[in-house]
């Protein structure tokens, strides 16, 4: 679009009584290729070119998207959004400018255009294979690669104008293990914000087995009883927990309405002082991050947690005014069909001193949950319910049996307290959240942690 036509919707915007207007362009594409029992099954390709526009009047949002580029179509869609707000004409006519455009993008060095496809399904292969190898019981094997472009611009009525671009790319690896009528299955991915240079840094081959290994254990996991016991989290998707339990928790859309368990405790003490919670969309290359947010705003280095006392909360531009709290660059958005808000970008608990092997020693008996999958938290209450994935029982120090049907139940604000030890082994991993503003990408992170007490739900 040109800059002339991001004017002409801002002044429209403001000369109707809007105190504040935006304009984002988006285009997108997104590409899958599925490897099912070593054959390609599919490409799923989809691209996206869109508009939203948005606008505050009187502390309330409005927003609106289109498809069409027809100049008089967007002005007319710009005018229906206008009509349905009640809003008084400005009588004096702004003539709104936008400065020099401000592009900054990140450096790919092998976009996924110019990485041949047969290298694609080569990998997607020697996945599968490798995956195979490791067991018989290992019965299906589906590979998948994920790539993601975007090019977008923010032009807003504060005379902000930039231009930046999203670039990603992930391969997963899900093998089915089966003997004696029991089957059992596990989920990996290994990702980078980045083109296929990724793959300098991946041993994807080795990656293939691991995951074979967990999907093999689970053959002869046994069942826990649960109840209250201290655990051991793994390093990267443990993580989930603060990701889900407090990291939306800590975001505007929770805290500026007092829906949160954490609203109104800035410069309070929430936790042990082991936890230093970071959300950071600056890191190089992470599935996460991001130059600028949604919003326009660069990107950056936010502090929640600082040895247990809350410092920070995410915050887009809307809520700043509700919560007197400053921007964040923490506004992000799936696509063009959203208006942004506060989102979490890599939120990782920050690497201690303390040694595994302690923490196994201090237990007798507990449960070892090196990583979890899926789950469902409240932000209002905290409440999370967790499924493990990968976890073992621990006795008298020592990693035993292999469980299965574990799940992990309490409450954010609680399991943040009850954080005794962690370990410097930091390690990030990719996944999607979902909340207001579509699903965006994140990486979620700790090092190895030990909780005192955490409730287990087992399955006899």
């Amino acid at each position: 679009m040109k800059k002339e036509l991001y004017e002409k919707i801002i002044s429209l915007c403001l000369n109707r009584g809007c105190s504040f207007a935006e304009v984002y362009y988006e285009e997108a594409k997104d590409t899958t290729y599925v490897l099912i029992e070593r054959v390609l099954d599919d490409i799923i390709t989809s691209t996206t070119r869109g508009i939203g526009i948005r606008v505050i009047v009187d502390d309330k949002v409005y927003y609106t998207s289109i498809n069409d580029f027809n100049e008089d179509n967007i002005l007319m869609e710009t005018n229906n959004l206008l009509d349905n707000i009640n809003c008084t004409v400005n009588t004096k006519k702004v003539s709104f400018k936008l400065d020099n455009l401000e592009e900054e993008y990140l450096d790919v060095i092998i976009p996924h255009e110019q990485f041949p496809v047969s290298k694609k399904i080569k990998i997607l292969k020697e996945m599968d294979e490798e995956a195979r190898k490791y067991s018989k019981y290992i019965s299906q094997v589906k590979a998948m690669l994920v790539e993601k472009d975007k090019n977008f611009t923010v032009a807003n009525s504060f005379g902000k104008y930039i231009s930046s671009n999203e670039i990603a790319t992930r391969l997963m690896c899900i093998p089915y293990a089966s003997c004696d009528g029991r089957n059992e299955t596990t989920f990996k991915a290994i990702g980078k914000g980045c083109g296929y240079e990724f793959l300098e840094d991946v041993g994807y081959k080795k990656y293939a087995r691991e995951v074979s290994e967990v999907a093999v254990k689970k053959l002869s996991a046994v069942s826990f009883k649960g109840g209250r016991v201290p655990a051991i989290l793994g390093p990267g998707f443990g993580a989930v927990i603060f990701h889900e339990a407090c990291g939306h928790a800590l975001e505007a859309t929770s805290t500026a309405d007092n829906l949160s368990a954490f609203s109104n405790k800035i410069g309070k003490v929430i936790a042990s002082d082991k936890v230093t919670l970071i959300d950071d969309g600056t890191i190089p290359h992470e599935w996460g991050s991001t130059i600028f947010d949604s919003e326009g705003n660069r990107c950056q280095k936010n502090i929640l947690i600082d040895k247990g006392v809350l410092k920070s909360y995410l915050v887009d531009y809307f809520n700043t005014k509700k919560l007197k709290h400053p921007l964040t660059g923490s506004a992000r958005r799936e696509s063009y069909l959203y208006p942004p808000t506060s989102r979490m970008n890599n939120t990782y608990l920050e690497k201690g001193n303390d040694l595994i092997e302690d923490m196994l020693k201090s237990i007798d008996y507990g449960i070892y949950c090196k990583s979890l999958a899926g789950g469902s938290v409240d932000v209002n209450t905290g409440d999370f319910n967790f499924t493990a994935d990968e976890c073992y029982l621990i006795e008298k120090g020592e990693v035993t049996k292999m469980l299965t049907g574990v799940t992990l139940i309490g409450k954010g604000q609680d399991i943040l307290k009850k954080v005794e030890m962690v370990s410097n082994d930091l390690k990030l991993e990719t996944g999607y959240c979902g909340s207001l503003s579509g699903t965006v990408l994140v990486d979620i992170g700790q090092p190895t942690i030990k909780v005192s007490e955490i409730l287990v739900g087992g399955s006899c």
